[in-house]
């Protein structure tokens, strides 16, 4: 339903109902509402003397969406093929692979947007600014469960996600008639934080080939790095010997990481570096997003080149596993000839030794934040040129 008062009061509202076979047989039903609203304040007659104000809007919206991107039968217990033994004999038969959930059914997000629209001097220059809040409620997820069960995990409706942040598009006319130059910039942030999860609030960990490499927990990024956290290099036997007791070295020595006490079984800082002290070790989001276009005309030329930028997101390179240990198992990083060599000569500080047993010593090559990287970066992402011929 759309309804527009004197063209200054907008209003829209939309309601919807879907319903996949994928969820329980009881909660496959979804029902989402939304609305917004608009107040076009250039027509209102306090501002109808202001020439430079060519556009001005609040808007104000609020809405519910579904997801149900999960596999076919997810809520049901599905066989696999499997073979048994009947007295010696094979037999071809069936094994339960999937644990059944009558009550699984939509993950559901609800965003609230509050936004601006500014047109000025007839529009050569226009801002658009939207504030938003998503709560991601029964999250679709693959949750572990006790060996007992005879399964590792069950798909479940679990936890809560906010996502919140600003997006912020201005568009100039720079110059208009036989030359023309226009300008567009944006820029946009994204928090994203786990509210809840399970009951007991206990963390999801996430493993591979590689091992456990990512967590879910409540107060962090979903999906955030995990790992031992690298205090620096120790450099010398006093440094070892006064560092908290690393029961994950067999053996360190000078040149090898120091890794960080965060805490003991208890919460509070052990001294000694055991598993219990694994934690965040950086995001996949960045803090911001942003991007520049320029684009120039003159009769029947054009030129337009785009810039980006994204600044303060992790990577988690798990190829420096190998190539960033230390051990020359294989060929190395240049980062290498940087590396600790003696308390006179430490580098730069932040590669530890060559060391090509370093398993049997220091463990430098654990899961840490000496893996994960800066993945900030700025880039000319497109140019182009063209040239229009009328005959």
């Amino acid at each position: 339903m759309n309804y527009s008062y004197d063209d200054k009061y907008l209003f829209t509202g939309t309601f919807r109902s879907d319903k996949s076979s994928r969820f329980g047989k009881n909660n496959q039903t979804g029902y989402f509402p939304s609305f917004s609203l608009g107040w076009r304040l250039n027509e209102e007659d306090f501002l109808q003397e202001v020439e430079s104000i060519s556009e001005l809007k609040l808007r104000f919206s609020w809405g519910e969406t579904g997801n149900f991107e999960i596999p076919n039968y997810g809520a049901i217990g599905l066989l696999s093929p499997s073979n048994y033994n009947i007295s010696g004999n094979e037999i071809n038969g069936l094994v339960q692979s999937t644990i059944p959930n009558p009550e699984l059914t939509w993950e559901k997000s609800v965003q609230t947007n509050v936004g601006l629209e500014l047109g000025l001097l007839d529009n050569r220059i226009f801002l658009l600014a939207d504030y938003y809040n998503t709560i991601t409620s029964d999250l679709l997820l693959n949750v572990g469960i006790s060996s007992v069960s005879g399964f590792e995990t069950t798909l479940q409706n679990i936890g809560e996600v906010k996502n919140e942040g600003f997006e912020i598009a201005l568009k100039s006319r720079n110059f208009v008639g036989d030359f023309t130059w226009e300008t567009d910039i944006n820029f946009s942030t994204n928090k994203n934080e786990v509210l809840s999860l399970n009951q007991k609030g206990e963390p999801i960990f996430s493993s591979g080939q590689a091992g456990i490499r990512h967590i879910t927990r409540v107060g962090d990024a979903i999906g955030s790095y995990y790992g031992y956290v690298v205090d620096g290099i120790y450099q010398n036997q006093q440094d070892i010997t006064n560092s908290p007791f690393d029961t994950q070295a067999p053996n360190p020595a000078p040149g090898d990481l120091k890794f960080k006490d965060v805490s003991g079984p208890d919460g509070v800082p052990d001294g000694r570096i055991t598993p219990d002290d694994r934690t965040v070790t950086g995001s996949y989001f960045p803090d911001f997003t942003w991007g520049i276009t320029n684009r120039f005309g003159y009769k029947g030329f054009d030129f337009s080149f785009l810039f980006q930028g994204v600044e303060g997101n992790e990577i988690l390179n798990l190829t420096s596993r190998h190539l960033k240990n230390g051990e020359a198992n294989f060929n190395s990083y240049a980062v290498f000839n940087d590396r600790w060599r003696s308390e006179a000569e430490p580098g730069n500080g932040k590669i530890p030794r060559a060391d090509r047993l370093s398993g049997n010593h220091g463990n430098n090559a654990r899961p840490s934040s000496f893996q994960v990287e800066d993945g900030s970066f700025f880039r000319l992402r497109n140019m182009t040129f063209g040239l229009y011929l009328t005959f």
